[in-house]
């Protein structure tokens, strides 16, 4: 009898063919920058995308999340040590990461919001003073998200360097549609995220950046 493996998105070992037809699409689309519509219909695709998207991005990346999960459905996503580590090398590399929460960040109950995984490597970065690039994280408005509620689209969404956007169609399954080469879209969800994060409230101690205050 012939086990399944688990799906690792990291790892080629675990993917079936499907799979690989899938990342290989991806990788394909991104380093094109190919204004094509790819679907996102698992959570390991989520982060598989998500990785992406902090490692190529070269300058920014914006972020309207639920809480920021670590994990949905048993599989890690920004508590994954890949998004992780391509989140420091971002930020190492004078890249800016704004982030815009609809519900209360994800972390154990009785554990301070300092010590989800995406904090701790910004305030690592910032003691080992390889901070060079900017990482803020603020709680959305209530009238913000009753406007976006007004519009029907209280969706969660992801953009990079205003070329690239992921947009959550499901939050809860984490499918999401995908474009890399469509800066028009990518620039009105920037555009509508900016909104976002000027009347949202900064979470304590990360209106700092590199010695400077972000009003």
């Amino acid at each position: 009898m012939r086990l399944t493996m688990k799906l690792d998105p990291f790892d080629p070992q675990t993917w079936s063919e499907q799979e690989r037809r899938y990342f290989g699409e991806v990788d394909a689309a991104l380093v094109a920058g190919s204004d094509l519509l790819i679907s996102n219909g698992k959570p390991e695709h989520a982060v598989y995308l998500i990785e992406k998207f902090f490692t190529h991005a070269k300058k920014s990346i914006r972020l309207f999340s639920g809480r920021l999960s670590r994990a949905i459905g048993g599989v890690e996503v920004y508590g994954n040590p890949r998004v992780g580590k391509a989140a420091e090398k971002l930020l190492a590399n004078q890249g800016d990461v704004q982030i815009v929460l609809e519900h209360d960040i994800d972390v154990d109950d009785g554990v301070v919001w300092a010590e989800h995984p995406l904090i701790q490597i910004r305030d690592r970065l910032e003691k080992e003073g390889r901070l060079t690039g900017q990482l803020e994280v603020r709680q959305a408005s209530d009238e913000s998200l009753a406007h976006l509620r007004r519009f029907n689209f209280l969706n969660h969404w992801m953009v990079m360097d205003d070329r690239a956007y992921r947009l959550e169609t499901d939050a809860r399954k984490a499918t999401a549609h995908v474009n890399f080469g469509d800066s028009e879209m990518a620039g009105m969800l920037a555009h509508v995220f900016d909104r976002l994060f000027k009347d949202a409230t900064p979470l304590p101690s990360l209106s700092l950046s590199t010695g400077a205050t972000i009003g």
